[in-house]
């Protein structure tokens, strides 16, 4: 197989936003997609990885180290869902796992039946171009083609950092959207950058760049 080494860096990042309020804090790195398979994933064992989560890293912010979580709601017979990075450690993580080469997160959409047992969703990027790109997930209704998840290894200076990274299209940089809402309290939107795809909008100084690292759901 064939190995494509796409180099992302902040500079390239911050190159899509003309505005001098954007914030960086990721690091330079070399990102290497792995490959749609579930081989990379902690805890693979013959066709799917699991059970993980996944942290931010390298924000420069208190949200370093801390596991992602999710908004979701049924709007009538659509459904909808965006991950999170909380700015404090939630009471909760959403679970993940790749099967059938697909990354997924575990959920409880059925709102009307607050016992109904949760559901494996697919996690995607939203094709929607009003979204840039957001993570979230991707249900059969949804109008645009999503964009599937790869896994990528990173390296500085030829020396790879340890763990499996999340991304799509040639990236693994995030720009983390500084948002708050009440009993959710602040909280980080998630938006792959550095893709000709998602380059619509800007990040604030109240926002940052940074990734997301895979571990172990201990």
């Amino acid at each position: 197989m064939k190995i494509l080494t796409i180099k992302i860096t902040v500079a390239m990042a911050m190159a899509f936003f003309s505005g001098p309020r954007a914030a960086a804090a990721a690091p330079n790195v070399t990102a290497i997609p792995i490959g749609p398979s579930c081989t990379a994933y902690p805890g693979f064992g013959a066709q799917d990885g699991g059970l993980f989560i996944a942290v931010a890293e390298a924000t420069g912010r208190a949200v370093d180290g801390i596991a992602l979580n999710a908004a979701y709601f049924v709007d009538g017979t659509r459904r909808y869902g965006y991950v999170m990075a909380p700015a404090a450690v939630p009471t909760q993580n959403i679970t993940m796992r790749c099967s059938n080469n697909t990354l997924q997160a575990l959920l409880a959409m059925n709102t009307s039946t607050p016992d109904a047992s949760p559901t494996w969703q697919d996690l995607v990027f939203s094709g929607d171009p009003t979204l840039h790109g957001a993570l979230g997930f991707g249900f059969p209704e949804d109008r645009y083609k999503n964009i599937p998840v790869e896994p990528f290894w990173h390296f500085v200076d030829g020396m790879q950092i340890p763990g499996v990274f999340l991304g799509a299209a040639g990236s693994s940089t995030f720009g983390f959207v500084d948002n708050w809402a009440g009993v959710a309290g602040e909280y980080y939107l998630l938006r792959l950058l550095g893709t000709d795809r998602f380059n619509g909008w800007e990040l604030d100084k109240r926002d940052t760049t940074g990734f997301l690292k895979v571990m172990y759901d201990l």
